[in-house]
């Protein structure tokens, strides 16, 4: 799997959904935000496809830069 595919608009690719999720982890309080929160955020910059989050969740916690703990993701 590619991290960039020349079929999907390059504003909902992983490592660019990866790099919106790690930013609002950064402002947040104790490097936590709550999974619902992430999603609002993500909705209010047009992010509104669930799979291209799930596949930029998936990448971060693959490269060890998140971590889950419900209800919270945690940046590492």
């Amino acid at each position: 799997m590619a991290l960039v595919s020349k079929d999907e608009p390059l504003a909902t690719s992983m490592p660019q959904l990866g790099y919106l999720i790690l930013r609002e982890l950064e402002g947040a309080e104790r490097n936590r935000i709550s999974l619902t929160t992430l999603m609002s955020k993500l909705r209010k910059r047009g992010v509104t496809q669930y799979r291209p989050i799930m596949f930029a969740l998936m990448f971060l916690y693959a490269t060890g830069a998140i971590e889950f703990k419900a209800p919270y993701v945690y940046r590492m």
